[in-house]
């Protein structure tokens, strides 16, 4: 094998995550593209797939595109004709079996008012946007994905709903792109963007379709005209707006109960696959592996030593190696149940609460971590729980409040909404 290069991780193999050929050929012919970024291509493979249990990380990409594992480099890019296949395959059919875009779907969407030909006998609702013109609005598209998605109807004015009509070729030949290209540099992800055109009493719309967002919420990441850094946009009957309070914490419950089910059944799949008997579950923080036939720790000098794993599998880390354990096996006292137990319900370490509040706020590290001190969440056991290495330390902080410098923390999931709320509210969502 090469300098550099990488196997697939043992125990994945070719029943579950292994790629095929023709997913292989498609990443190759997408990155060579580069109109997606490695977390969006892995989006699309994993939405092919349709099955948790089957995900690939971002890392998987980053190994092809790399060269790094040896039984792909010799797969070509797949065609053009393959890649438009595979793309309308992962298309999202969030509006029906059908298609957001079929005939029939638009012809029952977009009316003709009775009596009056050259009108539409709609409104503005939380999934149509009348314009008279091609103008998109970052806005709108944002709102749109942060809901159940949305059209943009062209050639149709705004109030009235007459129908004007567009220019011959016109929209055919806006270059999408471009919008592409905007939505990433101002939204921070790619959306599913979908486009024909209508006819209505002989005048052409121009429709496009804007899917809801495969993660939610949607943030601005840039400040914008009027938007600032931070913001969310959510969709409303006829206009869009900062998201509501009510609507941002609806998000983040479904995008945690969306993280949980994956991880849940991802780990499930692997205990099935090794059977109950010989699976087990390691605490990172206390060292601790529980499994069927008992506990055992590993010694805490080493934690920090395989602390990587906490970042993803290691195929993710560039040039980082396989570790293995190796030392006596002694027995000790199991206090550290103890600890284990105060840890229940706080399951979140401060990078991933980190990267949740981020995520949904834009805020920066030193915003979050002031409120941490100035909220003294570190020592509320409604948000947190030190994450001690042994008992010892554990019940000296019960005892006497005193804990040992650098010590960290696990956090729960209202303490992600306390932040949130917090966070927002400074900006006015």
């Amino acid at each position: 094998m090469s300098a550099g290069a990488v196997k697939e991780p043992k125990g994945r193999g070719s029943r579950r995550n292994s790629l095929t050929d023709s997913e292989v050929a498609v990443i190759k012919a997408v990155v060579a593209a580069r109109t997606h970024s490695n977390q969006e291509i892995a989006g699309l493979i994993n939405r092919a797939r349709g099955d948790a249990a089957n995900d690939i990380s971002t890392g998987r990409i980053s190994n092809i595109k790399n060269g790094q594992i040896k039984k792909y480099v010799a797969i070509p890019a797949a065609g053009a004709a393959e890649v438009d296949k595979f793309m309308a395959k992962v298309a999202p059919l969030a509006l029906g079996d059908d298609g957001p875009l079929s005939p029939a779907r638009l012809t029952k969407m977009l009316p003709a008012k009775p009596g009056a030909a050259g009108s539409l006998a709609i409104t503005e609702t939380d999934q149509i946007e009348c314009k008279k013109s091609v103008n998109f609005v970052m806005k709108t598209i944002a709102a749109f994905a942060n809901n159940k998605g949305g059209y943009f109807v062209f050639g149709v004015e705004n109030g009235s709903f007459n129908i004007v009509g567009l220019p011959d070729e016109k929209f055919e030949k806006y270059d999408l792109n471009k919008l592409n290209q905007n939505i990433r540099d101002q939204l921070g992800i790619g959306l599913e963007i979908q486009t024909t055109t209508h006819q209505i009493g002989g005048k052409k719309l121009g429709i496009v379709y804007v899917g809801q967002a495969h993660t939610k919420p949607v943030i601005f990441i840039h400040n914008t005209g009027d938007v600032a850094q931070g913001h969310i946009y959510y969709r409303y009957p006829g206009e869009d707006r900062l998201i509501s309070p009510a609507d941002l914490q609806r998000l983040i419950e479904q995008r945690m109960q969306q993280l949980s089910q994956t991880i849940l059944s991802k780990h499930l799949a692997n205990i099935m696959r090794f059977g109950v008997e010989n699976a087990a579950v390691m605490n990172l923080a206390t060292g601790e592996i529980d499994g069927k036939a008992g506990a055992f720790l590993i010694d805490e000098a080493l934690l920090p030593q395989i602390s990587f794993v906490k970042d993803g599998e290691f195929v993710e880390q560039s040039g980082a190696p396989t570790l293995k354990l190796i030392g006596e096996v002694a027995p000790i006292q199991a206090t550290v149940m103890a600890t284990k137990e105060a840890l229940e319900g706080y399951p979140l370490t401060y990078t991933e609460l980190f990267r949740w509040v981020q995520k949904t706020t834009g805020a920066k590290k030193s915003a979050i971590d002031a409120i941490i001190k100035a909220k003294k969440m570190k020592s509320n056991k409604a948000f947190s729980y030190y994450a001690f290495n042994n008992n010892a330390a554990r019940l000296r902080y019960e005892d006497v409040g005193i804990v040992k410098k650098g010590t960290a923390s696990n956090y729960n999931e209202a303490a992600v909404q306390f932040l949130v709320e917090l966070l927002c509210s400074s900006v006015d969502v």
